[in-house]
């Protein structure tokens, strides 16, 4: 099962989110605050992270950073909405929120190593 670090500072759309993460089976942590969420990621070596963004762009751009250091491997996806149309180029993909959830999984799933059932990775 893979683990997905899961940032907003919305915390309607942050259960939202995470209830659809783990729905689709992902294992689904959330910082108490976006600026935990670095740490968090390197004490549960997650595979992926999903910024929000309700993330203002300073404290988005810190996290990226933060995140490629502490987790060289992780998926940064991050998640906009209108009138924000030009998503964040530090990220690994950017994906409008208006897309639905099935972008994020899809988008997650391609960008995830492929593993067997007993969590090795498949060649």
């Amino acid at each position: 099962m893979y683990r997905v670090l899961s940032i907003s500072r919305n915390v309607r759309l942050l259960l939202s989110r995470n209830d659809v993460l783990a729905v689709a089976g992902f294992s689904v942590i959330s910082p108490r605050s976006p600026e935990e969420g670095p740490s968090l990621a390197a004490q549960r070596q997650v595979d992926a992270a999903v910024i929000g963004h309700s993330v203002p762009a300073p404290l988005r751009k810190s996290l990226i950073f933060q995140l490629r250091r502490l987790c060289p491997n992780c998926v940064i996806c991050f998640v906009y909405a209108a009138p924000d149309t030009t998503g964040e180029p530090l990220a690994d993909v950017s994906l409008d929120v208006t897309d639905g959830p099935e972008s994020l999984i899809v988008a997650l799933q391609e960008r995830l190593p492929r593993r067997d059932n007993d969590g090795l990775p498949v060649p």
